[in-house]
């Protein structure tokens, strides 16, 4: 009998195809060749993909891999990628409409086009990496752009968001109101929106920043032959676990298994997988893992994540601590790595598991299987994963 903590999801099937609704929300074509445009930006290298073989043993799995994403773009998030190609998206898009014709990302990185994209001021909300990556990626094409942050966010990430550039506009409320001032105030000024999550007649910018997500995926496949057979993905609203789940599902055959990791007091996917449909959390969202206090999904990503999740766990904060001090302080010969809260949710996940032997064998653990970790974010901030 597995623990409450940990539920199978009804709806996946490994022979389920990749079709038509799970590209609409994660389009693998052309992610390879956006990767190697990617090399165009200076301030771009690809992050590195960790061997963890000491802690893999102790867990009594085969491999463990994490990809380490507080080095990206020397921003210390993965949401450096959304934000920035998020951005790229909307500018190439109008560039396009304007000549019939596409430009390369190389081709807006070095202001070709200025009559066109020149005009354009972005906005999003944010409680922090988020925020941060779209100011970044408004001032590398040189755009202005408005930050909305909720009440909790701390006075350093506000500072970290004001040295990308951007204009912040703090509201007096939770994530949700600032969401909602972000709308408001975009509507009345003509600003374009780069958010991480949908709703209601708007998807495509949020595809477009989990499409840079996939990147990450792209350079897992590169860097690890044959790639994983288990990943532990935390999630928020749902962004990166829909781009790991959705480009690994796309990508592999057969695919690998997938097991989301939430806080107990931030389960919107854990309760969405009971109802069979987007579902609020039960608990309040309060948690230390900042970046994943949502307690709703974005919901253009269900058919990617409420269908191809093979389990969804929740974690306790008390945790947190112990993942962290494991990747800063390894066991013999393991690489360290500096994570945030958030990043290191995916190793408690796993770790809880690992130490539940109904759990474990649920899975089909063993000393043959190949784990995948995602270190989303390093010491630095937070923001909706």
């Amino acid at each position: 009998m597995t623990p409450a903590w940990l539920a199978a999801n009804p709806r996946a099937r490994k022979d389920l195809a990749f079709g038509r609704d799970q590209q609409f929300v994660v389009n693998p074509n052309g992610i390879p060749e956006l990767t190697d445009e990617l090399k165009q930006c200076p301030a771009h290298k690809t992050t590195p993909l960790y061997s963890l073989p000491a802690l893999a043993a102790r867990l009594g799995i085969g491999e463990l891999h994490v990809k380490d994403e507080s080095q990206r773009f020397g921003f210390g998030a993965f949401k450096a990628l959304g934000g920035v190609l998020g951005v790229y998206g909307v500018l190439s898009g109008a560039v396009g409409d304007a000549y019939h014709k596409s430009p390369t990302f190389e081709e807006v990185l070095k202001g070709r086009h200025r009559e066109v994209t020149g005009s354009y001021v972005f906005a999003t909300a944010s409680s922090g990496n988020h925020g941060r990556a779209v100011a970044a990626g408004a001032r590398l094409f040189g755009n202005r752009c408005f930050i909305f942050l909720p009440k909790f966010t701390s006075a350093e990430k506000e500072a970290a968001i004001r040295a990308k550039g951007a204009e912040v506009i703090r509201v007096d409320g939770d994530y949700e109101a600032a969401v909602a001032e972000c709308k408001r105030r975009s509507a009345e000024n003509g600003w374009t929106i780069i958010s991480d999550t949908s709703w209601e007649g708007y998807d495509s910018t949020p595809r477009d920043v989990m499409r840079g997500y996939t990147v990450i995926l792209e350079e897992v496949i590169r860097q690890w032959r044959p790639g994983p057979t288990h990943v532990f993905v935390q999630a928020g609203v749902g962004g990166l676990a829909a781009a790991v789940i959705g480009y690994l599902w796309a990508r592999y055959e057969p695919r690998p298994s997938f097991i989301v990791v939430e806080p107990r007091s931030a389960d919107c996917w854990f309760q969405s997988n009971f109802a069979g449909k987007p579902a609020l959390a039960s608990g309040d969202a309060e948690t230390a893992m900042g970046g994943l206090a949502c307690r709703e999904i974005s919901p253009v990503t269900w058919p990617v994540v409420g269908l191809a999740t093979d389990w969804f766990m929740t974690i306790e904060e008390d945790q947190v601590m112990p993942a962290r001090r494991l990747l800063a302080h390894p066991l013999d010969g393991d690489p360290a790595i500096a994570s945030g809260p958030s990043g290191c949710a995916g190793l408690a996940g796993l770790v809880r598991v690992c130490t539940e032997e109904s759990a474990f064998k649920a899975m089909h653990l063993d000393k043959r299987s190949r784990v995948l970790l995602i270190n989303s974010e390093g010491n630095l901030g937070e923001g909706t994963a």
